[in-house]
Protein backbone atom coordinates (compact mmCIF):
# COMPACT_ATOMS: atom_id res chain seq x y z
CA UNK A 1 0.00 0.00 0.00
CA UNK A 2 3.14 2.06 0.83
CA UNK A 3 4.29 2.50 -3.20
CA UNK A 4 1.35 4.51 -3.72
CA UNK A 5 2.35 6.92 -1.40
CA UNK A 6 4.61 9.73 -2.83
CA UNK A 7 6.45 10.75 0.92
CA UNK A 8 6.04 8.47 4.04
CA UNK A 9 6.42 10.76 7.51
CA UNK A 10 6.80 8.87 10.19
CA UNK A 11 6.81 9.91 14.10
CA UNK A 12 8.79 8.07 16.31
CA UNK A 13 9.72 8.03 19.75
CA UNK A 14 11.72 5.55 21.80
CA UNK A 15 9.49 2.42 23.12
CA UNK A 16 9.02 3.41 27.30
CA UNK A 17 7.65 6.80 25.59
CA UNK A 18 5.50 5.83 23.28
CA UNK A 19 4.08 3.27 26.33
CA UNK A 20 3.84 5.56 28.08
CA UNK A 21 1.80 8.14 26.65
CA UNK A 22 -0.74 5.66 25.56
CA UNK A 23 -1.22 3.94 28.69
CA UNK A 24 -1.66 8.03 30.23
CA UNK A 25 -4.20 9.12 27.27
CA UNK A 26 -5.84 5.53 26.72
CA UNK A 27 -5.90 4.13 30.97
CA UNK A 28 -4.63 0.69 28.70
CA UNK A 29 -2.79 -1.54 30.97
CA UNK A 30 1.14 -1.38 29.62
CA UNK A 31 0.50 -5.00 28.69
CA UNK A 32 -2.27 -4.40 26.46
CA UNK A 33 -0.08 -1.81 25.14
CA UNK A 34 2.66 -3.93 24.24
CA UNK A 35 0.35 -6.49 22.96
CA UNK A 36 -1.25 -4.72 20.41
CA UNK A 37 2.32 -2.89 19.52
CA UNK A 38 3.97 -6.79 18.45
CA UNK A 39 1.14 -6.41 16.01
CA UNK A 40 2.39 -3.43 13.90
CA UNK A 41 5.18 -3.22 12.06
CA UNK A 42 8.41 -2.81 14.35
CA UNK A 43 9.26 0.59 14.91
CA UNK A 44 13.04 -0.18 13.72
CA UNK A 45 11.15 -1.02 10.05
CA UNK A 46 8.79 2.14 9.72
CA UNK A 47 11.74 4.36 10.35
CA UNK A 48 13.66 2.75 7.43
CA UNK A 49 10.65 2.98 5.16
CA UNK A 50 10.09 6.46 5.80
CA UNK A 51 11.22 9.55 3.53
CA UNK A 52 11.49 11.70 6.46
CA UNK A 53 11.03 11.13 10.05
CA UNK A 54 10.49 13.26 12.89
CA UNK A 55 11.68 12.48 16.59
CA UNK A 56 8.88 12.98 19.33
CA UNK A 57 11.43 11.85 22.25
CA UNK A 58 10.77 15.26 24.65
CA UNK A 59 14.31 16.34 23.54
CA UNK A 60 13.76 17.63 19.92
CA UNK A 61 11.57 20.48 19.25
CA UNK A 62 8.89 18.98 17.27
CA UNK A 63 8.33 22.14 14.75
CA UNK A 64 11.74 22.54 13.59
CA UNK A 65 11.42 19.01 12.09
CA UNK A 66 8.46 19.82 10.66
CA UNK A 67 9.40 22.96 9.03
CA UNK A 68 12.34 21.36 7.52
CA UNK A 69 10.29 18.22 5.81
CA UNK A 70 7.78 21.34 4.86
CA UNK A 71 10.66 22.83 2.77
CA UNK A 72 12.03 20.03 1.72
CA UNK A 73 8.59 19.29 0.11
CA UNK A 74 8.08 22.50 -1.38
CA UNK A 75 11.34 22.06 -3.19
CA UNK A 76 11.17 18.74 -4.59
CA UNK A 77 7.55 19.27 -5.84
CA UNK A 78 8.08 22.92 -7.01
CA UNK A 79 10.74 21.32 -9.23
CA UNK A 80 8.14 18.88 -10.97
Amino acid sequence: AHAALDKIITVTAPEALRIQRVVKRDGSREADVRARMDQQMPETEKVKRADFVIYNDGQQLLLPQIQRIHQALIRLYHEV
